[in-house]
């Protein structure tokens, strides 16, 4: 495979699938990894959770909506430690 080719793929998706990571909330990563729930819905993790176990793999939260920028990931985590 060319060099010039290597990741072209990832152009193509949404955010160049960066985002925040549902199972350990770091932001600006790469999110490849698909993990099922125990309920049959899939989440797309980082490389890092990608062998995580499936005790936290259920208590991942949705991050699809939420911003990764400095200026939103303080409100993302006082909304994210209420919770607990």
């Amino acid at each position: 495979m060319a060099k010039s080719n290597r990741g072209r793929s990832i152009w193509k998706i949404e955010n160049r699938s960066r985002g925040i990571c549902p199972v350990c909330h770091a932001t600006r990563v790469k999110l490849l990894y698909t993990k099922t729930k125990s309920d049959r819905t899939q989440v797309k993790v980082c490389k890092k959770c990608s062998n995580a176990d499936a005790s936290r793999i259920d208590a991942a939260i949705d991050t699809s909506t939420t911003a990764y920028r400095r200026k939103h990931r303080r409100a993302f985590d006082l909304q994210f430690n209420s919770g607990k």
